[in-house]
């Protein structure tokens, strides 16, 4: 996963949104996604916004919307924010519930009378 600032970019006729980075990269962000951060499409979009981005592989739809054999890769938005801030805690979320949930762990095991070692044990398995 990456974030990435989007300074552009328009909704689609389906509804979905097609963002550009600095560098001009396409980001495709579901309707859904941008609902989610609070903006719908006719709105207007006060840029930059910020987004996590992976990439994603899809297969390619024939005339009549069946997937075919053949295969795209594109950037997609996982998560939309409006402010840089609101992407930083989202992104730190998950490494700072694991970091407090170690903390609280060996607060607990020592609270228990476990020894140094034996919290390092547990550590290695939880």
């Amino acid at each position: 996963m990456k974030t990435v600032a989007i300074l552009s970019g328009n909704f689609t006729e389906t509804g979905n949104f097609s963002g550009y980075n600095a560098s001009g990269t396409r980001i495709h962000i579901n309707g859904r996604t941008m609902e989610s951060a609070g903006i719908k499409k006719g709105d207007a979009i006060k840029f930059p916004l910020f987004a996590t981005v992976v990439e994603r592989e899809f297969n390619v739809l024939d005339a009549e919307g069946n997937p075919t054999e053949e295969k795209f890769k594109r950037e997609q938005a996982g998560a939309v924010f409006t402010n840089k801030q609101a992407l930083i805690e989202a992104v730190n979320a998950d490494k700072l519930l694991a970091v407090e949930a170690e903390a609280d762990l060996k607060a607990k095991a020592t609270a228990v009378g476990l020894t140094e070692e034996a919290i390092n044990a547990l550590q290695s398995v939880a």
